[in-house]
């Protein structure tokens, strides 16, 4: 009876510990607001979990503004998910509630070398905490079904904001009562950005030297603005109250518009038939160096946070180890996106070349300058709205400025910037 004992004692820690190998070593967390990148990272998360039965990853994903809430909600709570999906309009605030990624797993020396803007980007003390997958900025999306009816082919793409000018009116149609019908480019809901572009292509910043206040109210600021009120109010490309560019380029109401590259998406998913294509921006004089002749912003990859247990940030980093040095991962995050890949030995991939959208952006890229922290108060409630709202009202361009400036300023003064960057801005130098 004792040996039975024993053997079944035996048998019983065998089948417990079988059962409790089921039971994963590691549980992460992992959070996300972009549905499609989610999707993808999902696909992958997949094969991780195959390849470490071990570890099981759980996936949460949810709308940007309950994302930032609930992210800053768990910090003051510190219980976080293990990774956290990074946006560097969110540097000030959040940086120093991340971990630094491990430099043993992730080569500084390499991405210096290989990634664009990484110092400027992505370096604080010498540690970077979110990983850099791509760079987005702006193109022209032009219909090429408006362009094939008015005689157009990609010769005539211009080269100058002139030729463009001149270009826009030729394609702009009207009601009889002298509405615009077809808005040769349709800036409505974009005009405030595009000025941030021109501005930069007249040698003006956004920001002062010290990143406490806005530099609007400029003479490279009044230069800009004084093009697009022309294009606005004498060219009559577009007129106030038309459609906001998206629906207007989407219904094929607009021969061109003005947007980021994100626009690929939302028109491939609602307009899947339209016909159109994309050019690089044209600049005041027909050359892109020395630049910059655009904004650029990088969409950034996951973070890794502090109050996170210790065992499962080991497992996060063993596992965003695994993942971003997988280039499929990544180029198909950029195809997802519509960026151009952070890393530049990415840009001949095949499937990046073929991309028409993105193989436009990866030539202009470079010429493209990041400004460090652009916060979205500045462009969504005050600031480039401001910008926008009174220009199409007609108000004088050095008003607008002023105003918007005053706008923007407060928003900086309330929340310094940590992180600005744009007078580092250094050129192909051809």
């Amino acid at each position: 009876m004792k040996n039975k004992s024993i053997v079944f004692f035996v048998f019983l820690v065998v089948f417990l510990f079988s059962v409790s190998s089921l039971v994963f070593a590691v549980d992460l967390t992992l959070w996300d607001w972009h549905a499609p990148r989610m999707k993808l990272t999902e696909k992958y998360i997949l094969q991780y979990e195959k390849l470490n039965p071990d570890v099981k990853i759980d996936t949460q994903t949810m709308g940007w503004d309950d994302y930032w809430k609930k992210l800053m909600a768990g910090l003051a709570a510190r219980r976080v998910p293990d990774i956290a999906q990074f946006h560097n309009s969110k540097t000030t605030v959040f940086l120093n509630q991340l971990e630094p990624y491990p430099q043993d797993k992730f080569s500084v020396d390499y991405l210096k070398k290989n990634v664009i803007n990484f110092e400027s980007g992505y370096l604080f003390d010498d540690n970077f905490y979110f990983y850099p997958v791509g760079a987005m900025s702006s193109l022209i999306f032009y219909n090429q079904n408006i362009w094939q009816g008015a005689g157009l082919t990609e010769q005539d793409i211009p080269q100058t904001w002139e030729q463009l000018a001149r270009l826009a009116k030729k394609l702009t149609q009207y009601h009889d009562n002298g509405e615009v019908k077809v808005a040769g480019l349709a800036l409505n809901g974009a005009l405030g950005l595009l000025w941030t572009d021109l501005n930069y292509q007249k040698g003006g910043y956004l920001y002062n030297e010290e990143g406490n206040a806005t530099a609007w109210n400029t003479e490279a600021g009044l230069a800009a603005l004084n093009f697009l009120r022309k294009l606005v109010f004498e060219d009559k490309v577009t007129e106030p109250g038309f459609l906001n560019y998206t629906e207007a380029m989407g219904t094929e109401s607009a021969a061109m518009v003005y947007s980021w590259s994100w626009m690929r998406g939302f028109l491939d998913d609602n307009y899947p038939d339209l016909n159109y294509g994309v050019f690089p921006l044209p600049t005041f004089e027909g050359k892109m160096a020395p630049g910059p002749v655009a904004r650029n912003n990088h969409e950034t990859g996951f973070s890794v946070l502090k109050p996170a247990p210790a065992a499962n940030k080991k497992a996060a980093w063993e596992f965003l180890d695994w993942l971003y040095h997988d280039t499929d991962y990544l180029i198909e995050s950029c195809l997802i996106l519509a960026l151009a890949p952070a890393d530049k030995n990415l840009w001949i991939d095949p499937r990046i070349k073929s991309d028409k959208i993105i193989n436009t952006l990866v030539k202009a890229i470079p010429y493209t300058v990041l400004p460090g922290e652009f916060p979205a108060a500045l462009e969504i409630t005050g600031g480039l709205k401001t910008i926008e709202e009174l220009t199409f009202n007609g108000f004088p361009v050095d008003d607008t400025l002023q105003r918007a400036e005053q706008e923007a300023s407060s928003v900086l003064q309330n929340r310094p910037l940590k992180w600005y960057v744009e007078r580092e801005y250094q050129g192909p130098s051809k």
